[in-house]
C-alpha cells in the first residue's frame, strides 16, 4: 500500500506543482526578509530607513537568535501565525494527496485492495510523510542557503553553532512533515479537491484574524492557547519553543494534532460509502 501510495503521490502533477512553488515561495520569502528589508532599514537601497519609518519589520541578523529565525523552511515571518506561499504549499500539498483518489476513482481500487481502510490512510501518511521529509529538508536547505548568502553580502559573520543549525533544521523538517499530515487528514475528510482547498485555506487564515482578536480583547497578548494552533505550533517547534510553549511541549502537540486528524480521517474514510 505504502509503495502505490508513494509512487501516485511522486508522479502527481499537483504533487511536483505544490512541491515547486513550495520551494520557489521560501525562495522568495527569504529574500525579502533576509535581503531585501534589512537592505532597505540600512540605506543600500531604497529611499533610506529616515524615510520609511520605524515601523518597517527588519531581522537584525547579526545575533544568533536571528540568524536561527531565518533558518525557517516556511520562510522567515514577523510572527508565529504568519501565512506564506511555502507553508500554503505544502498544507495543499498534503490535501490534494487525500483528494486525489477520490477524485480519480482510485479510492475504490484501493478498498477492494485493502478492505481495511485503515490501512489505506496509513499507507496515505507514511508516503506524505515521506514526501514532506524530502521536502522539508530541501526547503530547510534552501533557507540556511539564504541566509548565509544575504551575510556574505554585508560580511556579517555567521555566528550561530553547527548543533543549533542541525537542530533547527530537524525541527523544521518535522514541521513540514506535520503541516502535510494535517492538510492530507483534511483532504480525506472533505473528499474533493475544491472542498479540501477552500476548507485549508479558511483554517489557515482564520488562524491570524482569530490571535489579532483574542490578542485586542486581551488588551495587548494572545492568550497561550493560540500557540497551540496549527501553524502557530509548527513556528514554535521550528524556533525552538516560545516564552509560553516549550519546545518539547510543542512537539507533542503538533505530533497529537496530527495523530487526532489522522484518527478522524481514518474513522470518515471506514464509514463512508465509495
Amino acid at each position: 500500500m505504502f509503495r502505490a501510495e508513494l509512487l501516485g503521490l511522486t508522479t502527481t502533477t499537483a504533487t511536483k506543482v505544490s512541491a515547486l512553488v513550495a520551494v520557489v515561495g521560501l525562495i522568495l520569502t527569504q529574500l525579502m526578509f533576509v535581503t531585501v528589508l534589512p537592505a532597505l532599514a540600512r540605506g543600500d537601497i531604497g529611499p533610506g530607513a529616515a524615510a520609511l519609518g520605524a515601523d518597517l519589520p527588519v531581522l537584525d541578523l547579526t545575533s544568533a537568535a536571528a540568524q536561527l529565525d531565518a533558518i525557517n523552511p516556511l520562510g522567515a515571518s514577523m510572527g508565529g501565525g504568519s501565512i506564506g506561499i511555502a507553508l500554503l504549499a505544502v498544507v495543499l500539498l498534503g490535501t490534494l494527496a487525500g483528494t486525489s483518489d477520490d477524485r480519480y476513482g482510485g479510492m475504490v481500487g484501493a478498498a477492494l485492495a485493502s478492505p481495511r481502510r485503515g490501512r489505506i490512510v496509513a499507507g496515505k501518511a507514511t508516503a506524505v510523510t515521506v514526501a514532506g521529509v524530502v521536502i522539508g529538508a530541501v526547503m530547510a536547505v534552501v533557507s540556511l542557503i539564504a541566509l548565509l548568502v544575504a551575510l556574505a553580502m554585508t560580511g556579517t559573520p555567521f555566528i550561530v553553532g553547527a548543533g543549533d543549525v542541525a537542530a533547527t533544521l530537524g525541527r523544521g523538517v518535522v514541521a513540514v512533515a506535520g503541516l502535510a499530515l494535517i492538510g492530507l487528514a483534511v483532504g480525506i475528510l472533505v473528499r474533493t479537491q475544491l472542498a479540501g482547498i477552500l476548507t485549508m485555506l479558511a483554517v489557515l487564515f482564520a488562524e491570524p484574524l482569530l490571535t489579532a482578536m483574542t490578542s485586542l480583547i486581551g488588551g495587548g497578548s494572545a492568550p497561550v492557547w493560540t500557540q497551540f494552533l496549527p501553524v502557530a505550533l509548527a513556528q514554535n517547534v521550528i524556533h525552538g519553543g516560545s516564552a509560553d510553549v516549550h519546545v518539547g511541549v510543542a512537539l507533542a502537540a503538533l505530533a497529537a494534532l496530527t495523530a487526532a486528524a489522522l484518527a478522524a480521517a481514518s474513522v470518515a474514510l471506514s464509514r463512508r460509502d465509495l
